[in-house]
């Protein structure tokens, strides 16, 4: 891995720390964006890990250091198994680990970071760059369906990298390179499409299935579709992960400062569009899985001339939304899917007479309104709704914040 390391830490370090009992029973989005190590309970444990593998990636050490360094540890804590039945993962009744289990972790999540920190790099380049082939070892190690994808040239922007950028399973070694429109011309196939290749299939998932995206290739009706708990792009989930943590952090800080901070992020083509795209997929999750009730997003900011405007007065300017609101609706309509975008550029902001904010965007193919409640401890989405005519004529009775009506 030749590839300078501060973007690969920076993802990493992103990472949370995230407690699982059994991996099979987290969702993709928590792999791909928080740190994972199945069979560890205690929080302590896990940071000794997590600490060790930071330390490996801001050192370029190898897998042996990492082992080295962190087993007198763990075997000092008693979580080092002995003679001990383990699984295929080397996990020990769901809380001790096997030596042999700690190469899994470190390259499952120096693989994760290393590959978001590529997918950053060619983000950068899609100008001079555009196309991208999956790339895979090819020796007797390389899962066969990893090897059918080897040499497959898709665009940058193609739906299928949302799904198959590696690593797409414990231990894969895939990797991804760019190419330019010279370096496609020369190849044998060219570049492909995912259209009309993806498909749902019902993959298993602990004891039962869950519905995942698969490609099938339309000459040899193979399927292929990651590992249970790989099935997003570490890299693009990273920029939405950051732009959550941004938020997090803003939550606390003084208004005017998160509402800044968030705006010069938000800026940023690639983070507004990423951060919509997994806001976007959260906000269809919870709409229709009951055990989500109760969950909550940050959706975004307060503008500066927002939180600086005299009628305003707000102690936080992180906006959040919750997921009993989203349940709350008739349907997810598409208006619901493009949250961040309408908080970052409204045309204009309005005040209702009970003191709620009304976000305003006409210059559309979707004009629309989103409802800012300040009633609470943090500014917190209650509607959204399309922009009708006769709802325009109402809205234009109300005092303006920022912004301006366009006759």
């Amino acid at each position: 891995m030749t590839l300078k390391p501060e973007a690969a830490i920076r993802y990493f370090r992103s990472k949370g720390i995230n407690i699982a009992f059994d991996t099979r029973q987290m969702q993709d989005r928590a792999h791909a964006t928080s740190f994972v190590v199945s069979g560890i309970l205690k929080q302590d444990v896990l940071t000794d890990v997590h600490t060790a593998l930071a330390q490996a990636l801001e050192d370029g050490q190898t897998g042996a250091w990492f082992k080295d360094n962190l087993m007198p540890q763990l075997a000092r804590k008693g979580w080092l198994g002995s003679g001990l039945k383990a699984d295929d993962d080397g996990v020990l009744e769901g809380r001790k680990l096997m030596p042999y289990r700690l190469d899994t972790i470190f390259r499952t999540n120096t693989q994760s970071a290393y590959m978001a920190g590529r997918y950053e790099k060619m983000r950068a380049n899609v100008k001079a760059r555009p196309y991208w082939q999956y790339v895979a070892v090819m020796d007797s190690r390389t899962r066969p369906a990893h090897a059918a994808l080897n040499g497959r040239i898709f665009r940058w922007d193609d739906p299928i990298w949302d799904i198959l950028f590696p690593p797409n399973g414990y231990n894969c070694r895939c990797r991804v390179v760019a190419l330019s429109q010279a370096e496609v011309d020369r190849h044998p196939v060219g570049v492909e499409s995912s259209e009309g290749m993806r498909i749902t299939i019902e993959q298993p998932y602990g004891n039962s299935t869950r519905p995942v995206t698969a490609l099938k290739d339309p000459a040899s009706g193979r399927l292929f579709t990651p590992d249970a708990g790989f099935h997003l792009n570490p890299g693009r989930d990273s920029l939405a992960n950051l732009s959550q943590q941004l938020l997090r952090k803003g939550a606390s800080a003084p208004p005017h400062l998160a509402a800044l901070a968030t705006d010069e992020a938000m800026r940023s083509p690639a983070v507004r569009a990423d951060f919509t795209r997994d806001l976007a997929g959260w906000v269809q999750t919870v709409a229709h899985d009951d055990r989500l009730s109760g969950d909550a997003r940050y959706a975004g900011a307060l503008l500066p001339a927002v939180v600086d405007a005299p009628a305003v007065s707000v102690t936080r300017a992180v906006v959040t939304l919750t997921a009993d609101t989203v349940r709350a609706q008739p349907a997810v309509t598409a208006d619901w899917l493009r949250i961040p975008a309408l908080l970052a550029s409204p045309d204009v902001v309005l005040q209702d007479a009970d003191g709620s904010l009304l976000y305003v965007v006409r210059r559309s193919n979707l004009p629309r309104v989103l409802r800012v409640s300040l009633s609470g401890d943090m500014p917190a989405i209650t509607q959204s709704e399309l922009l009708t005519p006769a709802r325009e004529v109402q809205l234009r009775a109300l005092p303006v914040v920022t912004g301006a009506w366009e006759a």
